[in-house]
């Protein structure tokens, strides 16, 4: 085991105690609110800045960044509220040993799908300029394990979006 190792043991340590102290629900949410809230913003924000100029008299640009704004957080913060609820059902109903079971377990894995795309990425930035020696690698117990994790998650990513690609393609 070598300082890379332990590094990544440290993050995955935290991400379990962080993931249990949260629970499952809130850590879902959080990403859940984040892609929505994204989403939504894109989505809704030309009618939120539609209604805006009645009351406003900014730039559009301004308009729209502050409608896409308050979108985000809006959403965020509905989901937020949504999650919270449902922490306090599942413990008035005795489940809330098994939402931080799985809080843990979730968070883990989801750190895990991160280590994974940022070794993709250093390795890319390793071979073109070495900040780590190659024998710290390969005498590594995680870089493998998450180079591997990270090679089928693009693998499957990209085998996604060429499917896309080939339903768009079919439906023209």
């Amino acid at each position: 085991m070598n300082i890379f190792d332990i590094v990544i043991v440290i993050l995955l340590a935290y991400s379990l105690f962080r993931g249990i102290s949260k629970g499952f629900v809130i850590e879902i949410s959080g990403m859940i609110a984040l892609f929505l809230g994204i989403m939504g913003a894109f989505k809704f924000s030309s009618f939120v800045g539609t209604y805006l100029t009645h009351y406003v008299s900014w730039s559009p640009k301004i308009i729209q960044a502050v409608s896409f704004i308050l979108l985000f957080i809006g959403i965020v913060y509905a989901i937020s509220l949504l999650a919270k609820m449902l922490t306090k059902a599942l413990k008035i109903v005795a489940l809330g040993g098994l939402n931080r079971l799985l809080g843990g377990v979730f968070g883990v894995l989801k750190w895990c799908i991160i280590l994974s795309a940022l070794t993709l990425v250093f390795k890319e930035i390793n071979s073109l300029m070495t900040l780590v020696s190659p024998f710290i690698l390969e005498v590594s117990i995680a870089y493998p394990i998450l180079e591997q994790l990270g090679a089928f998650l693009f693998d499957w990513v990209m085998q996604f979006e060429t499917l896309q690609e080939k339903q768009i393609v079919v439906s023209y």
